[in-house]
């Protein structure tokens, strides 16, 4: 595999891609309520970007022990980076007022990160597979709806995915050169303090560098050198990544080995939450194996997925079909069969990108209450294999067919299988969470097999015109799945009048709500008990399905 040429007009085209998702991520923002932990991170975001502030101002002040724990403490069990970057964003919307909410600038990071992944997306295909398949990979992967919705949230999984992406494109280019290779430990660094799904990345790198050794020293002992066997990158990444790891968060300033070892049995030991799959509510281990495969069959566009499974056989066929030949050839031979053999095995390395995140969600043991989210990280190398094979494709189609040979046949049959990508992404919005494929049978289909409908409690922002609507003069509404940090943003928003108040007492509610989820059953045996009604005021659905309930307290005065 011949690695190709990226330039300037390349990165302008990465940009455009950038600019123009990260301004669609803000028009359709407002529709989409913050999420539970939105809320924490909110709060976090608001302490550390404090910190920040007085670090400025105040130096030696906010160096001290106790004005970092203060500050830092604020949900230690996750890095900083993301929270100080949404921080930032708010303090500039104080001085400046760039945004248009509030929200916006504490969740414009987290968008930004998407816009630059679709960039980095568009650069890595177009350097291993050409400008064509870059370019569809960075438009199916912008495509997917969990992620679109994920990408509009100040949360960590579309950074991080960003983040593991960047340190295994660095790493791709480090087997080329050895200033990449500090490149991939300062990323890998930087993908520390994002959050822990970086962990794995090391793994990744480690199992493919043994291959590439493993390669390399056949086509060797044939008498052919075709690369280095220095592993700058993972040099770095075991060195500069831990050091700018340490530098990066101040929480870890103090009391260093305690607290790392906190924070790593954290997540070793992550407490569990319940995830509804096929009419089962899991709470606990063992968890099915078949729940990332599953879900992500019900959830990622079929063009793509089918897409980028073929791409997958395509290629690591390709590469088994020249790594045989290779290791049967005569000595006569042998130079000229390991130089067809790409010597970076980049087909592994994407490979195992993207099958390391889906297998470990696989393991038992792994917490599955996040949902796709988790095994996110895989999505821009399955988007890579899609365009590699929709390259394919467009080659085989005018190599068969002449006629077809002309400048916007690749236009129009990109535009033909990104299509079902584009009507699912714009159907699931702001249901994103609720939203499944055909391959479910769509939302009606998911719901029959008993699949989860949400969770995070953000979809009451679809409730705000029937709120306003049915307490004109205010009152109080139990909120359910809601967060109060979530609530207020509503109220921060302009969204809802501070009026309209949240309670966690349903006696004392106006007006109660219930997320449909399975766990929350009891809460409408509550509410018909408290009530004594089983008949809600009000349904907010989703392609016929239920999402939340609203009942109205019989002895309310509103």
């Amino acid at each position: 595999m011949t690695e190709r040429p990226v330039g300037l007009r390349d990165h302008g085209v990465g940009l455009a891609l950038c600019v123009a998702y990260v301004s669609v991520l803000l028009g359709t923002a407002s529709a989409i309520g913050m999420s539970r932990d939105e809320g924490i991170y909110v709060q976090a975001a608001e302490s550390y970007a404090g910190w920040v502030a007085r670090l400025w101002h105040e130096p030696k002040a906010a160096l001290e022990q106790g004005a970092i724990d203060q500050a830092f403490r604020v949900n230690r069990e996750h890095p900083p980076l993301m929270k100080v970057l949404f921080g930032v964003g708010h303090l500039a919307q104080e001085r400046w007022h760039l945004f248009s909410t509030e929200s916006a600038s504490f969740r414009f990071a987290g968008m930004l990160s998407a816009g630059l992944l679709v960039w980095l997306i568009y650069i890595f295909g177009a350097r291993v597979f050409g400008r064509t398949a870059g370019l569809f990979a960075a438009l199916a992967y912008a495509l997917l709806p969990r992620p679109f919705y994920h990408s509009h949230l100040n949360a960590f999984d579309v950074p991080i995915t960003l983040a593991n992406t960047a340190v295994i494109y660095a790493y791709y280019r480090s087997l080329g050169s050895r200033r990449w290779g500090y490149g991939c430990g300062a990323l890998f660094g930087l993908a520390l303090l994002t959050k822990h799904n970086s962990w794995v990345v090391p793994g990744i790198l480690a199992i493919h560098f043994a291959c590439l050794a493993f390669v390399e020293r056949r086509a060797r002992s044939a008498g052919v050198r075709r690369m280095a066997l220095v592993p700058h990158a993972l040099i770095a990444c075991f060195t500069l990544g831990p050091l700018i790891f340490f530098a990066g968060w101040p929480f870890l300033w103090h009391d260093t080995f305690k607290r790392i070892g906190w924070y790593v049995g954290f997540h070793f030991h992550h407490e569990y939450y319940n995830m509804e799959y096929f009419g089962v509510n899991y709470f606990w281990p063992p968890f099915p194996m078949s729940y990332a495969w599953v879900m992500t069959l019900f959830t990622v566009p079929l063009t793509t997925l089918l897409l980028g499974v073929l791409g997958v056989i395509r290629e690591l066929a390709a590469l088994g079909e020249k790594l045989a030949a290779a290791l049967r050839s005569q000595p006569t031979a042998a130079g000229e069969d390991w130089q067809r053999v790409d010597p970076r095995l980049t087909t592994v390395l994407l490979f195992g990108a993207m099958l390391a995140p889906l297998a470990i969600i696989t393991l038992p043991s792994t917490p599955i209450f996040g949902g796709t989210k988790h095994w996110f990280p895989a999505y821009p190398f399955l988007a890579l294999f899609a365009g590699s094979m929709f390259s394919a494709f467009i080659e085989l189609a005018v190599e068969r067919w002449p006629k077809l040979r002309v400048p916007g046949m690749p236009i129009v049959a990109g535009t033909f299988l990104l299509a079902p990508g584009f009507v699912e992404t714009a159907h699931s919005h702001p249901f994103g969470l609720s939203h499944y494929t055909v391959a479910a049978g769509g939302v009606p289909g998911a719901a029959e097999l008993g699949m989860n409908r949400q969770f995070w409690g953000f979809t009451t922002r679809s409730l705000v015109p029937y709120l306003r609507e049915v307490l004109p003069n205010g009152g109080n509404v139990y909120i359910c799945d809601t967060i109060y940090t979530a609530w207020v943003m509503l109220v921060r928003d302009g969204l809802l009048p501070d009026n309209i108040r949240a309670t966690w007492d349903i006696a004392q509610a106006d007006y109660a709500l219930v997320h449909h989820e399975k766990h929350f059953a009891e809460i409408d045996h509550q509410i018909w008990t408290t009530y004594g009604t089983v008949k809600p005021a009000h349904v907010l659905t989703y392609d016929g399905v239920p999402i939340i309930s609203v009942y109205k307290n019989p002895r309310s005065q509103r």
